[in-house]
């Protein structure tokens, strides 16, 4: 009797069983750059961007193989002695070493693919960067590499996924250009609409200062940003304990860990867009093969520095009370120490064994190594725990504020504000010029309706003279007392800077307004053109008016101070088509040199009509503008 066709099938399905859950092996390419040097900007050189590749590069070695991994950069002689087999193994940061890199690396790419392996990339860089036209650029040892060329060389490679760490200024502009129109600074929004469109498989971790330098400590021989960064993906960012380290849980991290630095100039902002906008993303996976663990599950807080037999501090966590972590640890570690930071601020130092251990088996030792050249604005760096909690903050806080800015350093904001000092200025003068000269015109006015008035003149010219002569003196009075729009937005962002208001955001707002009152003046130029017209072309009746009267009945005087009435209105007419067509608004020049160049302190000249009394009486009439 022959068996049913499924019963001949099940132990065929039960052999495949096991594999139909495993994921789909995939292969791992680091590229890590650090550049001390600053052949571009001419900026001082960094300390320790040369150290942040080498701890990188024995970071991810334990996740990728030692062929997968390229580290571009040139060891001093201190970190060369630290990291021998770093020193063995580094490129020089050139920019045709960094393409090649990522030809060869597309290259084994494909040959993963073609073998049915899926692969992941992630470039990291350490150094210095800019941003010019827009656009952001890192700087290597022979020039800028820039946005357009990272962007190229992430979208040829063949990889499902690719992770990018940037720790450098202006870093959010090397993949996030700046909104097009002149806007000199640039939103969360505008990345996920850029990025989203052009690079949906990369993923972002951003240190965005905008400031002129990057900021390091020379007790964690790294900049501030990569040392957290790497203390979270050895599992000190772990929130929800799952082994993994995502997006989110970086960010939340790094975020926490500098919360407590009272100089804004030295924490770091943080920017984190995981893959197709995904921030719950995986950014790495456990750190196992190679790695020793310290499971940390303690029911107090607590806060661990790990350091390697140099004294070399390679990570720092400040676990939440009741959380627990387990902190993967290099090989480079092994033989070093564990300072425990006790709640009365002094610490005990942990022997640290090789292999999985807990923090309650270790013993304590005495002595060690002594931190050097700790700064004291820095010392409340790691001071706030991280954990579940923390990161629930950190989701809560960022669905509340307001959206960040980036782009826009201390030196810019500096700049705007002497920008609106000038503004403020120019519209003072013309606003106390025009208010005397209305005051003065309808003085004028008035004495010209009396002195009709007096000689027998027509009535209703009269009553003309002392209405325009009462209007015009109204309207001088309002506009000597009312302050300009100019005048109002210098005084709030005074007002803002002593506040200590994001001055980012208070740069944001402050331009945003110049622009919306730019809009406004240019409409009003059209208008003056219209009005200009209208009251030339109304001098021209009444000259014609007048003249014809004039001749028909000679006998009264006042008449002859009538004429000037078209006269009058012929002048301002002209005047007014002439400051319409020619005049740029102090706004606007403010905005032209605003945009113009980042580094300019040029101050802008007012362009239209302006008249100067002269000593010995009579004036002068300016005419400025382009022609």
């Amino acid at each position: 009797m022959s068996r049913p066709r499924w019963m001949t099938a099940f132990p065929l399905l039960l052999l495949l069983l096991p594999t139909l859950g495993m994921a789909t092996p995939r292969e791992r390419f680091v590229l890590i750059v650090g550049n001390n040097a600053s052949a571009t900007l001419d900026r001082p050189p960094l300390q320790f961007a040369d150290d942040d590749a080498a701890k990188y590069d024995t970071l991810f070695r334990l996740l990728a193989p030692e062929a997968n991994v390229r580290v571009l950069t040139e060891l001093d002689k201190d970190t060369s002695r630290l990291f021998p087999q770093v020193r063995q193994r580094a490129e020089p940061p050139t920019r045709a070493r960094l393409r090649q890199a990522f030809e060869e690396l597309s290259a084994r790419a494909r040959e993963a693919a073609a073998q049915g392996r899926e692969s992941e990339l992630f470039f990291l860089f350490a150094g210095h960067g800019d941003v010019e036209k827009g656009k952001g650029f890192l700087e290597l040892a022979d020039g800028a590499f820039t946005a357009d060329e990272l962007e190229e060389a992430l979208s040829q490679l063949p990889v499902q996924r690719a992770h990018v760490v940037l720790d450098s200024c202006n870093s959010f502009f090397v993949l996030n250009p700046r909104k097009p129109g002149g806007r000199r600074y640039a939103t969360p929004v505008d990345s996920a609409e850029a990025m989203t469109r052009r690079l949906p498989h990369v993923g972002v971790l951003l240190s965005t200062s905008a400031e002129a330098e990057v900021y390091e400590w020379s007790e964690l021989q790294s900049g501030i940003f990569s040392h957290a960064v790497r203390s979270g993906l050895l599992g000190a960012a772990d929130a929800d304990g799952d082994g993994a380290v995502s997006y989110e849980e970086l960010a939340a991290f790094v975020d926490t860990a500098s919360r407590e630095v009272k100089n804004p100039a030295f924490r770091p902002r943080v920017f984190a867009r995981g893959p197709a906008g995904d921030n719950r993303a995986r950014f790495i996976e456990a750190v196992s093969s190679g790695a020793a663990v310290l499971d940390v599950n303690e029911e107090d807080a607590v806060r661990l520095v790990v350091r390697d037999a140099e004294g070399l501090r390679w990570v720092d966590s400040h676990t939440e009370a009741g959380h627990r972590v387990r902190l993967s640890l290099p090989p480079a570690t092994q033989g070093g120490s564990i300072e425990r930071v006790l709640a009365d601020g002094n610490s005990e130092r942990l022997a640290l064994p090789a292999g999985e251990v807990t923090l309650s088996s270790l013993s304590a030792v005495a002595g060690g190594p002594e931190p050097r050249g700790a700064a004291e604005p820095l010392r409340a760096l790691f001071a706030q725990p991280f954990g579940p909690q923390a990161l629930a903050a950190y989701q809560e806080e960022q669905a509340r504020a307001p959206a960040p800015v980036y782009g826009i350093s201390r030196e810019d904001s500096e700049r705007m504000g002497l920008l609106l000092g000038h503004l403020s200025l120019l519209q003072r003068q013309r606003r106390l010029f025009g208010g005397t000269l209305l005051l003065a015109s309808g003085a004028a006015m008035g004495l010209a309706g009396g002195l009709n008035l007096r000689a027998g003149g027509y009535e209703g010219a009269t009553w003309s003279y002392l209405a325009a002569g009462a209007l015009n003196a109204g309207l001088g009075s309002w506009t000597l007392l009312r302050g300009t729009e100019g005048e109002e937005i210098e005084a709030d962002y005074q007002r803002g800077l002593l506040a200590h208001e994001d001055r980012a955001l208070l740069v944001a707002r402050t331009e945003e307004r110049l622009r919306r009152i730019a809009e406004t003046e240019e409409r009003k130029r059209f208008f003056g053109k219209v009005s200009g017209a209208i009251t030339l072309g109304t001098g021209v009746a009444l000259t014609l008016w007048l003249e014809a009267e004039t001749h028909a009945s000679p006998e009264h005087d006042a008449r002859a101070l009538n004429r000037l009435l078209g006269p009058a209105f012929m002048i301002a007419g002209s005047a007014a088509l002439l400051d319409a067509f020619l005049q740029r608004s102090p706004t606007e020049h403010v905005l032209e040199v605003w945009n113009a160049d980042p580094r300019s302190r040029d101050l802008p000249r007012v362009s239209g009509v302006s008249i100067m009394p002269l000593p010995k009486g009579g004036a002068m009439i300016g005419v400025s503008g382009q022609f």
